[in-house]
């Protein structure tokens, strides 16, 4: 068995944005308030070591910036009974549906997120 840990391939990337961006929501949700960045190292930390994987701190702060803003775009859906169910979800699985309906609005928003050039890297 291997435990070393491997580089983000670019769909790590977008996988890795879109349980930030959740957890982000989720956090939002519980608290009412956008979480610190404490936060979101550890819940890059907790997906990177599941998948092992591993990124630069420059790399997971870029990503944690990026969900953030696609997290602010769809704090309305945490009023949703839909959207609480996925965010419920998540809580309590650690980890994400992609077949649930949140998950797919904010996949779609991370691909298109890390389209942009300047996020590949």
């Amino acid at each position: 068995m291997n435990d070393a840990s491997h580089p983000l391939s670019p769909q790590d990337r977008i996988e890795l944005l879109c349980w930030l961006t959740c957890g982000i929501l989720g956090a939002f949700y519980l608290n009412e308030t956008w979480p610190t960045a404490d936060f979101h190292v550890q819940a890059a930390h907790k997906w990177l070591n599941r998948h092992s994987r591993h990124a630069d701190w420059l790399a997971i702060s870029k990503l944690a910036v990026v969900a953030r803003e696609i997290a602010e775009r769809h704090a309305g859906f945490v009023s949703a009974e839909w959207a609480r169910d996925a965010v419920e979800e998540i809580l309590d699985t650690d980890d994400l549906n992609h077949q649930a309906r949140l998950v797919v609005k904010i996949i779609h928003d991370c691909q298109l997120a890390l389209a942009d050039k300047r996020m590949r890297d």
